[in-house]
């Protein structure tokens, strides 16, 4: 799980556009957008499985755009704020501490839900 998350982030980071300015969110955003950008990461592994078109139609992208949207943040000011993470191990690993945090209270509330 954890190899996936880096390797979504780093394939996040790689479309990012160079020549914007460097703007920044907080902890709490990036937290939330990272965790739901992980559950569609998953839901689209998941379908993409039994449907093929999906890979082909770029839908995870669309997905990604659909939770930037939803929480009214700018994929390029994510992009930047991952960029800066990167560069600062530290930070970083606050933020995929945090992400895990919030893994295990959903699943916490599953299981008691259940």
């Amino acid at each position: 799980m954890k190899n996936s998350v880096i390797v979504f982030l780093l394939a996040l980071c790689s479309c990012q556009n160079k020549t914007a300015k460097k703007e920044q969110l907080d902890m709490n955003t990036m937290k939330t957008v990272v965790w739901q950008l992980m559950q569609t990461d998953e839901y689209f592994t998941r379908v993409s499985l039994l449907d093929s078109t999906w890979r082909l139609g770029r839908r995870n992208i669309k997905m990604y755009q659909q939770v930037f949207d939803l929480n009214k943040v700018d994929r390029v000011v994510f992009y930047n704020t991952i960029d800066f993470l990167e560069r600062h191990p530290v930070e970083f690993r606050l933020l995929m501490d945090s992400v895990q945090e919030v893994s295990k209270r959903e699943k916490l509330k599953k299981m008691v839900i259940k």
